[in-house]
């Protein structure tokens, strides 16, 4: 039996990809920004899509919790306005 996953600020998904192909199951994700939860069910259609994190009521149980690391300042995209 795998470990459940429940990803908070998931972005499009990276970690979650990781930790499934670690044998991990994604039960669900929570991901402010539109065209990301658009990314999010192309990849994961059968996983529920939470919009946000400050209104996140009684998400399905799961084993680990993730959150993504916001990497916007991180960006080389962004620093070079690309």
């Amino acid at each position: 039996m795998s470990l459940t996953v429940g990803s908070t600020f998931t972005g499009v998904g990276g970690a979650d990809l990781g930790l499934e192909w670690a044998g991990m199951t994604i039960k669900w994700q929570c991901e402010i920004d539109s065209w990301k939860r658009q990314v999010l069910a192309a990849h994961w259609p059968d996983v529920p899509i939470y919009e946000d994190i400050t209104t996140l009521e009684n998400p399905e149980s799961v084993d680990v919790l993730v959150g993504g690391f916001p990497c916007q300042d991180l960006s080389i995209a962004i620093v070079t306005g690309k």
